[in-house]
């Protein structure tokens, strides 16, 4: 079994990339929701190559944008879960960072070691 960092969202976006794409593969029989997939397999693809550049807030943007456009006939679909909880991921990213307190640089980030009794 592979690990999965969850607050990666590069590796998130290539594993929901790859979730589309293997259900568009299984939509054969259904040409409503293969439509529907190739679109947002299409999106998702588009921002391939600007997915390691963006910053954090404009992932969050740009993926509420996919988010916003998916058909409303798809809404129980579970591609489109997996939509919603990887933006919801990625609010969950951009709060944990928003709350971590900023370090001075002449602060240790380590704790010392206590000398203990011999």
């Amino acid at each position: 079994m592979s690990y999965i960092d969850w607050s990666d969202a590069e590796e998130m976006y290539g594993l929901l990339v790859e979730f589309v794409e293997d259900e568009l593969g299984k939509a054969h029989d259904n040409p409503m929701r293969r439509r529907f997939l190739a679109k947002l397999d299409s999106d998702l693809i588009a921002l391939q190559d600007r997915i390691t550049t963006m910053t954090l807030d404009e992932s969050i943007d740009a993926f509420e944008e996919i988010q916003g456009s998916l058909e409303e006939d798809f809404a129980n679909d579970p591609v489109v879960e997996h939509v919603e909880a990887f933006v919801e991921e990625l609010r969950r990213m951009h709060g944990e960072a928003d709350a971590e307190p900023a370090v001075p640089p002449d602060v240790p980030t380590t704790t010392p070691r206590r000398q203990g009794r011999e």
